[in-house]
């Protein structure tokens, strides 16, 4: 049944994410379940772990080496513990202390399944210590492991220094007395320092030729002096190897009354790399721990195959989820729908994941799905004949179909594709409803996929049976691989024939025998689930539109009754400027009037005086009008940007602005600069006048105003609403300027970065950026997977890859948005 499921794969995969060849057994031993509490161990196991590469960095991750072979060979005695074993017994020991330490120190506050598998290791910290004393890192025997391999290193490292003054010695007279080359180096020979003769003079000096140049020439010769010193050298070498065993054999000896201790640690360590080898494949499909009954029942949410997740993802494309709910009273659901439309892919990813939970495996749905425990698994899938037996495939349904039977209980979970095909129609069907109504008699629960039409009937009889359909696009004449519960599908074998180019002849002639009543029926149907289904999009995207609003618009609220708490003071302020500004005049007019008096009145002071008045008024003027024409330049650059002049304001038509005819006088509504600012006439002052507009009264120059036929200030309601939109507009343009396109992660917690990738993006496509960097370092790899899973499942995600090599390579993540 695994090979039908494809778990013989989802085991290929989680034994690939090993280290040790015990965990890999483990792997291979892997079996269904249906004890619950075992089952919920296995599962808490597994998520927990998860959550160690999610959220820690101090975990060890190398060195799970397999010792326990080594250590039972142990337990004979005499034996010794291999030198390579040992380098590997110390690094792993190292990993093991680890892994204990950091799941001991957690007390089972986050940990709580995994610190009470740690608890019941037994370990003595001093092999460790004592191990450390003979070994170093790089897996070498330090010298003072014992006195006497101390001496005789100490002797080997006196001996070599003999050796090669004496080999220099003699490579100097040779290149003296010309029988070696002027550039002849020493080398080795058969383990031997050497120095290369001339083949004429190889006589000349004593020893033991080793070897010769291919083209005889020269010669490579061990002087006499140095084969002494040699051959001691080689004395001590094997009194060094003898020391390096009776370090060994101590050892060895140490640690056989702890052997079943190391045992069951290595055993503890081997199953922390089955876990983690879990956790790690779990979060390369996005799985997570559901919701478990310890009773047969599916109430699964956003749901995925777990293969075909993996398979899609490599090509950038999406699986469609679905979700499943059979509890209670609706126990059997019968699946119909275009051929090639995901009906046995959804029956496959059924039993898949079911097993996959009984087994201890993280599945792939929402974390709020409910599972249930079966007693047994039932699938009948594919072409099952068989020669050697004798069987058609009609024939080793029915075989299967009675075994079903011989077994079915309200534990079990069945799984029957295309139920009741490879015979006669007629009776196919009816042996299949029947069998229908006896497992629901039994209480079973179930998957069918059918295309026959009595079969979908059987909803309307039987309460517990519901109907579900894999639905087809009409218009573009493909399957959409979205299952949908309530209603039957239609197998859409016109459509399908038509696509693939089938005589149209013949279709017309076999839709004249269906009835085109039939077909429209099906289509109807069909495309009301549809819309349905994009009403229901429409409006969760209108929603979400629609809060973005509301949140704006508050904002704005709350900054426009800001602004008009600092009306009054600005107006304020403006008033007290103006005091000033009268107060400096009087003045001014004081102080003339005081130099007249004191000129008594002479014609010229008085003269001087007036002059500087007019003066100081002009240069006020002045100011103002530039300060005028400025407003109006800007007011018209807006209209240019604009591309049409402003409309009239509420409650104005195109007359009421025309200039009337006769003088100004008091009272008149007035249009300053021929732009959209109206006020009232309240004074003339010879070539000025009074106007009051918005609560303010200002002096102009009379040319600056245009009498208009309005008899009363109309009130903008268009230039406040345009106002209002230009704030946002304003704020948008606020968030673009501060918006960076790259969005640092490094260091974050998993959920954490999630939070922060979707508002980054929700930003990114609200101020219309396209080309984002998301940093999220290489590590082990687990914050990049869980980012790219969550850029996988977002529509508004165009395309994603890493960085070149030179700007950050896999520990950054290029984003295009649509």
């Amino acid at each position: 049944m695994e090979s039908k499921l494809s778990f013989d794969k989802i085991r290929e995969l989680v034994a690939a994410e090993t280290t040790n060849q015990l965990a890999e057994r483990m792997v291979a031993e892997m079996s269904f379940l249906t004890d619950y509490d075992r089952i919920i161990r296995e599962l808490r196991l597994t998520d927990e772990f998860r959550q160690i590469l999610l959220m820690e960095n101090s975990f060890p991750s190398q060195d799970f080496f397999d010792l326990s072979e080594e250590l039972v060979r142990l337990k004979v005695g005499n034996t010794v513990i291999d030198f390579d074993a040992l380098v590997d017994f110390k690094a792993s020991l190292h990993t093991l202390t680890s892994c204990l330490r950091f799941l001991l120190a957690d007390e089972g506050v986050k940990y709580p399944t995994l610190f009470e598998m740690a608890q019941r290791i037994d370990l003595d910290a001093n092999i460790l210590k004592r191990l450390d004393k003979i070994i170093d890192d790089k897996g070498e025997i330090y010298d003072n492991a014992s006195p006497e391999l101390l001496d005789i290193r100490r002797q080997m490292s006196h001996k070599r220094s003999e050796v090669d003054a004496q080999i220099g010695r003699s490579l100097s007279r040779a290149k003296r007395e010309g029988w070696a080359p002027e550039n002849a180096e020493v080398t080795i020979r058969n383990g031997r320092l050497v120095i290369p003769m001339l083949d004429t003079h190889r006589r000349k000096m004593k020893g033991l030729i080793h070897d010769e140049s291919a083209t005889r020439q020269t010669a490579f010769l061990e002087p006499a002096e140095v084969v002494e010193l040699n051959n001691d050298l080689r004395e001590l070498e094997f009194a060094e190897r003898y020391a390096i065993q009776k370090i060994l054999a101590a050892f060895t000896d140490y640690i056989r009354p702890q052997l079943q201790q190391l045992v069951n640690a290595y055993w503890f360590l081997a199953r922390i790399d089955f876990i983690r080898a879990k956790a790690r494949f779990a979060l390369s499909i996005n799985a997570v721990m559901p919701l478990v009954n310890d009773r047969p029942m599916i109430g699964w949410l956003e749901a995925r195959h777990p293969l075909l997740y993996l398979n899609h993802r490599a090509q950038g494309k999406d699986v469609v989820p679905f979700a499943m709910n059979l509890d209670g009273g609706k126990r059997i659901l019968v699946i119909s729908g275009p051929n090639a439309g995901g009906k046995s892919v959804c029956l496959k990813a059924v039993g898949l994941i079911q097993y996959m939970l009984q087994c201890g495996l993280l599945v792939p749905c929402r974390e709020t799905s409910e599972f249930g425990i079966f007693d047994s698994v039932f699938i009948d899938i594919g072409d099952q004949q068989s020669l050697e037996n004798d069987l058609s495939t009609y024939s080793s349904h029915l075989q299967n179909m009675k075994h079903l039977l011989e077994l079915a209980n309200e534990k079990t979970l069945f799984l029957l594709d295309e139920l009741g095909g490879g015979t006669e129609p007629r009776s196919g069907c009816a042996i299949a409803e029947a069998l229908l109504e006896e497992l629901y008699r039994r209480g079973s629960l179930g998957v069918v996929t059918t295309h026959f039409a009595d079969l979908k009937l059987l909803a309307d009889r039987y309460d517990g049976i519901l109907n579900g359909a894999m639905l087809f696009d009409t218009e573009r004449m493909m399957p959409l691989y979205r299952l949908s519960v309530g209603h039957p599908g239609s197998s859409f074998a016109f459509e399908i024939a038509t696509k693939i180019g089938f005589p149209l002849d013949i279709l017309e002639a076999a839709e004249g025998k269906v009835g085109g009543e039939m077909l429209n029926f099906e289509h109807q149907l069909q495309q009301i689930e549809l819309d349905k289904q994009d009403i229901a999009r429409q409006r969760a995207e209108l929603e979400m539109s629609d809060n973005f609003l509301n949140e704006v618009i508050t904002k704005y609220q709350r900054l426009t009754e800001k602004l008009e708490s600092k009306k009054y003071d600005i107006l304020s302020e403006a008033r007290q400027q103006a005091r000033q500004i009268l107060a400096g005049a009087n003045r001014t007019v004081e102080r003339t009037i005081a130099d007249i008096k004191e000129a008594n009145a002479e014609r010229e002071r008085t003269q001087q005086a007036r002059e500087q008045m007019r003066h100081d008024a002009e240069e006020i003027e002045k100011q103002q009008q530039e300060h005028d024409r400025k407003r109006h330049q800007q007011r018209e650059r807006h209209r240019a940007a604009a591309g049409s002049e402003p409309p009239c304001p509420d409650g104005i038509t195109p007359d009421d602005t025309l200039a009337a005819e006769g003088p100004l006088q008091v009272g008149d509504i007035v249009r300053i600069d021929a732009g959209d600012t109206f006020g009232q006439l309240v004074e003339l002052k010879g070539k000025k006048a009074v106007v009051e507009s918005n609560s303010v009264r200002m002096t102009i120059a009379i040319d600056r105003l245009q009498k208009t036929r309005k008899k009363a200030i109309p009130v903008d309601k268009t230039q406040q609403r345009n106002n209002r939109f230009q704030s946002i507009y304003d704020d948008i343009n606020e968030k673009r300027k501060a918006f960076s396109p790259t969005l640092d992660l490094r260091g974050h917690r998993a959920e954490e970065a999630l939070g922060e990738l979707q508002h980054f993006l929700d930003e990114a496509q609200l101020l219309s950026e396209k080309d984002l960097r998301i940093l999220h370092g290489k590590g082990y790899g687990i914050l990049k997977t869980l980012i790219r899973q969550q850029l996988q499942s977002m529509p508004e995600v165009r395309s994603y890859c890493s960085a070149p090599v030179d700007l950050g390579g896999d520990g950054i993540t290029i984003v295009q948005l649509k």
